[in-house]
């Protein structure tokens, strides 16, 4: 007959045994865990994120990242090639900008990745963008094509926009028998507007709003509805209240203006308040040189 003490060292055994197998079960599948994992690199898709991108150009220090995306993560690291499409491009590499590199890699494990461009601002005219076509080449066919348009930027400074300007107008042209005339202009205490003083007629100016928020589009707005003049003065009678009225011209008439060339584009309403509208009118100001509005104020455009 088994003693009370076997079965009792048995049953201590059975448990050692048992709890045993169980650590190491636990360790095996902890382990399992903590492998690397593995990834199907089957039917992974390689693109540019976009099919386009701008960039605005300031100095040339700046270097913009043009990321490259994959459908799922990387079971090794990729590498592909970047090809300049020069025959499909305005703008020459080393001319108009310059390539990091033409290798790009996504490595083991990530999805994406990026190819770095900056542009040669001297070399970009402004107001005349630059495009770029970019090809991502693997093995030896091309996978996918994004365009880069590198447009020229300068810094906005309000203080640029003050002083004298030459203002060319379908206005005046049409009611003031002058193509252009002189004005002068100065910043206001409200922050990015400028004041044009008595841009068509005396002891009339007019408060415009640049905005500078997006470098790529800086748009102009009149500061609300303003009294342009009377229309005594421009149309030698009084209609309505007597008051000619400039306001802004529907959307689709985009104001805008460049930091780079230091003119305002401005399309403007004409009208006069319960009898309707004279017009859409278009106005360009040009700032000049103290030195160039002396000399037209001496001898004239």
């Amino acid at each position: 007959m088994i003693s009370r003490n076997k079965i009792i060292h048995f049953y201590m055994r059975f448990m050692n045994i048992k709890h045993f197998a169980f650590f190491a079960i636990l360790l095996l599948f902890c382990g399992c865990k903590s492998e690397k994992p593995t990834y199907n690199n089957e039917n992974n898709e390689v693109v540019f994120s976009q099919s386009s991108y701008t960039f605005g150009v300031v100095n040339d220090e700046a270097w913009f990242e043009v990321p490259i995306v994959a459908t799922s993560a990387m079971a090794h690291n990729q590498n592909m090639g970047v090809e300049v499409v020069a025959a499909e491009s305005s703008a020459s590499e080393d001319m108009h900008f310059e390539m990091e590199s033409h290798t790009v890699t996504i490595k083991e494990g990530e999805r994406s990745s990026y190819v770095r461009i900056r542009g040669i601002v001297e070399a970009i005219t402004p107001n005349e963008p630059m495009i770029v076509k970019l090809n991502l080449i693997m093995g030896d066919k091309s996978v996918n094509t994004t365009y880069v348009t590198l447009q020229r930027c300068c810094e906005f400074d309000i203080n640029n926009f003050a002083g004298y300007a030459v203002v060319t107008s379908t206005w005046s042209m049409q009611y003031m028998n002058q193509d252009s005339h002189l004005v002068h202009t100065h910043v206001d205490t409200d922050e990015n507007v400028v004041v044009i003083e008595n841009m068509f007629y005396e002891d009339y100016d007019i408060r415009v709003k640049l905005h500078s928020e997006d470098r790529l589009n800086p748009y102009a707005t009149l500061c609300g509805a303003q009294v342009l003049g009377t229309t005594g003065e421009a149309f030698g009678t009084i209609y309505g209240n007597g008051k000619l009225m400039m306001g802004a011209a529907p959307e689709e008439y985009m104001s805008y203006y460049s930091t780079c060339e230091n003119f305002l584009l401005l399309y403007t309403e004409m009208y006069v308040e319960e009898v309707g509208t004279v017009g859409y009118f278009g106005h360009i100001l040009e700032w000049i040189s103290d030195d160039e509005a002396e000399r037209i104020m001496r001898e004239g455009f």
